[in-house]
């Protein structure tokens, strides 16, 4: 079990994807850090729901993002699923992930520190667990990778450890953590300081990651990912800051002790929001919440088609 990152790098075979991801992840964020701390915000939250459905869709799962997001709320009416259940624990994690630094999340070898295979586990519980899988050390081969890739540019460094996290998986069912490693590598490297890059959101029909396919063509494939994602991010903000000023110019003629801002602040943060979810955020009665919504008009349209546990969106 050996990741061996090609030396000399072939820089010439990806070498412009890469300056073109690394330029378009720069702008985005810096363009993020620039924004409104409501509107940066909102985005922040609500691309975490995108990102989670997409992650389950690559796992084969479907979770819808209405149900997501009323879960998420404590607001959830219907059945709970493994799959919704799986996603919620997933949003979590990026939640979690999102507001610590990112550094010590990557388990990072310590100054003095030797990166070797370490002792398997002893006695594995093998009704549930592999006992050859050896985690430890495929992780100690992650890690490996992770020290060396430490003084190449930030992209390149989130792409090796993207690549060695599916190919030396140190967790048995975990393949679907390597967007989030990613995003942590980002954000470790100052390349992303503004949010965590949901790399999920960028993955296209085609096949983009075979363990069969050269070093190269796995790189140059990860650099289009994350232009691909950084798009569906400058759509996303773009939409988000077109609500925000319809949203403002309506909270403006309303009087100072008034939820709608708070109602405005929350339909930003989540793709959409029941009756009853509105109600326990706001702190206000199910009657209430429905007028709040009324009174926002066009900007807010109902999505659900149904007379009970209706729900809108901006």
């Amino acid at each position: 079990m050996q990741y061996s990152i090609p030396s000399p790098l072939p820089l010439e075979a990806f070498l412009g994807p890469l300056l073109r991801a690394e330029d378009a992840l720069a702008r985005f964020d810096e363009r993020l850090r620039g924004s409104p701390k409501p509107l940066a915000e909102g985005f922040c939250s609500r691309i975490l729901f995108h990102e989670i459905c997409a992650e389950q869709r690559l796992e084969g799962l479907l979770v819808h993002l209405e149900d997501l997001a009323l879960f998420a709320a404590g607001a959830f009416d219907g059945p709970t699923s493994p799959e919704l259940s799986a996603a919620h624990e997933a949003l979590q994690l990026w939640r979690r992930a999102a507001k610590a630094k990112a550094s010590p999340l990557l388990l990072s070898p310590r100054p003095g520190e030797t990166v070797s295979a370490t002792e398997p586990l002893q006695n594995p519980p093998e009704f549930f667990f592999d006992p050859d899988w050896n985690e430890p050390a495929r992780l100690a081969v992650w890690r490996g990778v992770l020290h060396e890739s430490r003084n190449l540019p930030p992209v390149l460094a989130a792409a090796l450890a993207w690549d060695a996290w599916l190919f030396a998986q140190p967790d048995q069912r975990g393949a679907w953590r390597a967007p989030l490693i990613a995003a942590l590598v980002l954000k470790a490297r100052k390349k992303t300081e503004a949010f965590l890059l949901p790399l999920a959101l960028g993955r296209r029909p085609a096949e983009y990651r075979d363990a069969g396919k050269p070093f190269e063509v796995r790189i140059e494939g990860f650099c289009g990912l994350v232009v691909d994602a950084v798009q569906r991010c400058e759509k996303e903000l773009a939409n988000l800051s077109l609500v925000r000023n319809l949203l403002d110019v309506k909270v403006a003629r309303r009087r100072r002790n008034s939820r709608l801002p708070e109602l405005a602040d929350l339909l930003l943060a989540h793709p959409v929001v029941s009756l009853r979810m509105v109600a326990r955020r706001l702190e206000v009665s199910p009657e209430g919440a429905r007028k709040l919504i009324l009174d926002l008009g066009s900007i807010i349209r109902e999505v659900s088609g149904r007379k009970r546990y209706r729900v809108w969106c901006v």
